[in-house]
Formats: C-alpha cells, structure tokens, sequence
C-alpha cells in the first residue's frame, strides 16, 4: 500500500510539473513586422466592404478575392468597398483595388469579390502583377485527415484600436458537420475572411468567426464550394 501510494504521489507529481502549454497547446499570433518582406503579405488584405464592415479578403488572382459573406452582406452588391493588400495601420505599401463586384455564396458565409484593371491603383498593378489561383475542394475523408495537423493564417484582427495584419499558428483540432473546422488558432473581430493554410502551402478554407474560447472556426473548401469559387472568380 505505501509502494502504491508513493507511485502516485510521484505520478502527480509528475503531472503538476508539466507546462501547461504543453498539455493544452495554444495558439499564437503575433504581429507581422514587415508586410513588404514577408513573401505571404501582399495576398492577404484589408477589406473595407460595401456595407461599411472591415474584414480580411484572401487574393485567389490579381482580380479576384474571397472574404466572408457576412462581411459584405447577403445580397450582390456593385460597388462594393475597396481591398488593401499587405496593409498595416496607415501603411498601403501595394496600394488598393475598389471592389467592382461582390458576389455572395447562397448558402455559405463565403463570398467572392472582384475588380477590373482600371479598379486598381498604380502600386497595385505594379506590385500585383497579373497571376490566377484554382481553388481545390476536399471531400469529408481529406478533411479528416487534417485533423492535428498544423495551420496558418494572415489577417487583420482589430487589436489596440486599429487594424494591423497578423500571423496566427495553430492545429485543427476537429472536422464537423455542417462542414467546419474547428482550429485553436486566435482570432478577433476583422480576422473573417483570412485564408487558412497547412505548412505545407495547402489553401483549405477561410475563418468565418470565432468561438467562446476565442479560437477560430474555418469554412473548408469542399469540392462544391471550390467549384463556386472558381466559376465565380473568373
């Protein structure tokens, strides 16, 4: 009896003297100094939409972008607000594009946003130059293989009074039915919209919103949202 009691006294022991960020790994998200260098920044912008809401939009061409529908509203909008790719408080390093049209999914807080050249500044047609992204589509199976595996994300939190990009880290912790995924990455208000990644460069979704426990809920692109996507980019 006294084997065992010391057994677990030293298993608690044990137990107490591990960090609790190890046994409870949180996410991180830490200011980007530089939106100039960091190679990811300038495809990530600040989206002031149409109805007045500051959100994140992800570029998929030097055209087009998503966002979240909740951000722009419902409803086909033109005009419909202005993006600022790689900004940071007052900086505008790539200059800007004004939103020609707004283009909401109808069922999904997704929706795409899009320009025209002469809907873009000078900074921006010099430092965007002309690219095109196909967004793929995951089934339920893909999805569940995600799960534990580490992610990323670029965005606009609004922290301190004012909007700065950020860069949050984290791991998806679950896939859900109606399709979400569930990660311990961050987020704040202005972060929806923001395109999640896997470190391996895997475009998987966009943050939607954010639980009771601050961490961010991702809408991934199944095979239908994917396609909508790129039917509508074009």
């Amino acid at each position: 009896m006294k084997k065992l009691r010391l057994v677990l006294l030293m298993s608690l022991a044990c137990f107490l003297l591990i960090p609790f960020n190890t046994t409870y790994a949180k996410g991180t998200q830490v200011l980007v100094p530089d939106t100039v260098k960091d190679t990811h920044s300038k495809y990530t912008a600040k989206y002031e939409s149409g109805i007045r809401r500051v959100c994140t939009a992800i570029l998929i061409s030097s055209t087009a972008a998503v966002t979240a529908k909740h951000c722009g509203g419902t409803q086909r909008l033109s005009p419909a607000g202005t993006i600022y790719p790689g900004a940071s408080g007052r900086n505008m390093p790539f200059g800007y594009m004004n939103i020609r049209y707004y283009i909401p999914h109808p069922t999904q807080d997704i929706a795409v946003i899009k320009g025209i050249l002469r809907d873009q500044s000078k900074a921006y047609q010099y430092y965007i130059r002309p690219f095109k992204t196909t967004v793929t589509g995951y089934s339920d199976k893909v999805f569940k293989s995600f799960v534990n595996t580490d992610v990323y994300s670029y965005g606009y939190p609004y922290r301190d009074g004012v909007f700065r990009q950020y860069r949050s880290d984290g791991i998806i912790k679950f896939y859900v039915q109606p399709p979400l995924l569930v990660t311990d990455m961050p987020a704040f208000g202005g972060q929806s919209g923001s395109g999640v990644f896997k470190k391996d460069g895997q475009f998987v979704g966009i943050i939607i919103g954010r639980r009771g426990d601050g961490e961010a809920n991702v809408l991934p692109f199944t095979t239908e949202i994917a396609k909508w996507i790129n039917e509508n980019a074009n």
